[in-house]
């Protein structure tokens, strides 16, 4: 079931539940991640709009209220810690410390981190870790 389907399933609940807020969001959602032809975006697009949402929430003011953000969270996969990071550059760490350049080495962990939820926030974190 895809997330837009969850969604679906969970706006009908929250309207006999009379949920104003919940309700007022799955259908943001549900009509946001819904292409004109009426096709649902990819889980994968979906979960990247919505942490695009979170980051900027995180850098300042936002169009969502605090709640919003909040069922925003339920629906975004927890990223990977900065240990799980460690771990899984593990492969590649000579390659990203012999990177010439800070983007090189950016480069490199993300094509080793691919598929994997991550903010680039903490991999940055990481790679200056590893290069120092």
């Amino acid at each position: 079931m895809t997330i837009v389907q969850r969604m679906r399933s969970q706006l009908k609940d929250a309207m006999k539940a009379r949920d104003a807020a919940r309700t007022g969001f799955l259908r943001y959602w549900i009509a946001g991640l819904t292409l004109g032809t009426g096709e649902e975006v990819s889980d994968d697009e979906a979960i990247k709009k919505m942490r695009g949402i979170l980051k900027e929430a995180k850098g300042g003011p936002t169009t969502f209220t605090p709640e919003e953000l909040d069922f925003l969270r339920e629906w975004v996969p927890a990223s990977l810690s900065t240990d799980q990071i460690v771990e899984a550059l593990a492969p590649v760490r000579d390659q990203i410390k012999s990177a010439p350049k800070d983007g090189m080495a950016m480069g490199i962990a993300m094509k080793a981190l691919a598929g994997k939820p991550v903010e680039s926030d903490d991999v940055k974190a990481v790679i200056a870790m590893l290069r120092a």
